[in-house]
């Protein structure tokens, strides 16, 4: 993985294109996302923000284009998609929690199932970034 200092180029996406079918929906698209920046995507229902952030993380396969996340560059390499994976996490429009399990366990799920953290750090960092 890359360095750590702050200035880090975390996401880069050069000239990316993803069409489905005749529909051209992402046009040369290009960010650079800095460690610890936040991004906002913002725009209008269908204008490719979804689509975007799917093709980041390998929800959606674009077309042409360069994406790496963390010095991973974004192949068809299943080594670097599931490395990606492992990094970036996404909250989906439609913002679901599963309604059977406490605050806690729905914060931690992913650290303990995707990143094979054990359950006991997962609920200190988990506390951590709550008390912030």
């Amino acid at each position: 993985m890359a360095g750590h200092a702050e200035d880090t180029d975390i996401i880069v996406a050069s000239n990316v294109n993803k069409w489905y079918g005749e529909f051209h929906a992402l046009k040369n698209v290009s960010l650079t996302v800095k460690r610890r920046e936040v991004v906002v995507i913002i725009g209008p229902s269908g204008s490719g923000k979804s689509t975007f952030i799917r093709t980041i993380n390998r929800l959606e396969e674009h077309q042409s284009g360069d994406i790496s996340v963390d010095g991973i560059p974004l192949t068809r390499d299943v080594r670097n998609i599931e490395a990606i994976r492992m990094e970036t996490g996404m909250v989906f429009q439609q913002f679901n929690l599963f309604p059977h399990l406490t605050v806690m366990q729905n914060i931690t799920l992913a650290p303990i199932n995707v990143r094979k953290m054990k359950k006991k750090e997962a609920e200190e960092r988990a506390m951590q970034l709550l008390e912030r």
